[in-house]
């Protein structure tokens, strides 16, 4: 249970900073998205850089990550790591084009759906979710049509872009779920970022244009947040938080980022709540709560007695 808690502990941390990143992202829009990216990437990779050197000092196993035989990372950390930045890379790049033709309530819907497709996923690869966690998925969708839908919900072209974005989010999570077990989470992090940065610095030479060192510099502080805070913090979090986890709870808690994105807006930008955004993070708070409880201990207790 102790092991259950901090895991939940880590994915709602990590789903708060990616909310309030998202008041950074707005800071920082004046930067082409690639750029941003590739910015934020690497900033996190070589961050996590010294992370993974403290901690081979604090386990004491003898492992480090520079030696004279050596980078010290791991086949299944390397494969591990590039999976996780492509996947990475590619939900990111399907949500930038998605959310430049829908509206940004729409976007964060549709993404958030990635809590349903990880359990229909993980039905494919023999990782069967309890009925509670099921109940707790549809109460979550319930609460994220609310807190982010406010008007009649119609299908554009662009939104099916967004659903591609949530299909590899889901990927994303599964492949972290496959690789965790058997790798260093901080390496696997650190070895994703760098993916991530190399294929989005690809794509800025490609797509973006007129970036200045005026605009990064005007943008350091946001920028700095992103890449330590969202991307070296809490994707590591994310990481290590599924390692005593089930996939698909992990991607309930995961997705409470919608509603500490809302909560952000209020108390960083002085943004107000309507009632159906209340009502929204009520439902989706109540569903996080039920895919915590043991329900599936109480049954066996139950039928023991």
């Amino acid at each position: 249970m102790k092991k259950q808690t901090l895991s939940s502990f880590m994915c709602l941390l990590a789903a708060a900073i990616w909310g309030f990143a998202f008041v950074a992202q707005k800071a920082a829009a004046v930067l082409p998205a690639f750029t941003l990216i590739t910015l934020r990437s690497f900033i996190g990779a070589i961050f996590l850089i010294p992370v993974v050197m403290l901690f081979d000092r604090l386990r004491g196993d003898g492992r480090r990550l520079f030696s004279k035989k050596g980078i010290g990372v791991t086949r299944a950390e390397w494969i591990g790591g590039l999976l996780c930045g492509l996947a990475l890379t590619a939900a990111t790049v399907f949500q930038q084009f998605g959310i430049e033709g829908t509206d940004a309530g729409k976007t964060a819907f549709i993404t958030a759906l990635y809590v349903v497709i990880v359990p229909i996923y993980g039905l494919f690869l023999g990782r069967r979710s309890p009925l509670h966690v099921w109940i707790s998925i549809g109460i979550a969708v319930l609460g994220f049509y609310f807190l982010c839908i406010g008007e009649a919900f119609t299908v554009a072209p662009s939104d099916l872009l967004v659903l591609v974005c949530a299909l590899l989010f889901a990927f994303h999570i599964l492949v972290i779920d496959r690789f965790v077990e058997r790798c260093d989470g901080v390496r696997l992090s650190c070895i994703q970022f760098f993916t991530v940065a190399v294929i989005s610095f690809i794509l800025s030479l490609i797509f973006d244009r007129g970036v200045s060192a005026t605009a990064i510099f005007e943008n350091a502080l946001p920028i700095l947040f992103l890449g330590i805070g969202s991307s070296g913090i809490a994707y590591t979090l994310q990481i290590l938080g599924q390692k005593g986890a089930h996939p698909a709870v992990a991607s309930v808690l995961l997705s409470m980022e919608s509603v500490f994105g809302v909560l952000g807006g209020v108390l960083v930008l002085g943004e107000r709540l309507s009632a159906r955004e209340i009502l929204g993070c009520i439902i989706v708070f109540a569903a996080v709560i039920l895919s915590q409880l043991p329900v599936s201990e109480w049954v066996k207790n139950r039928k023991s007695k």
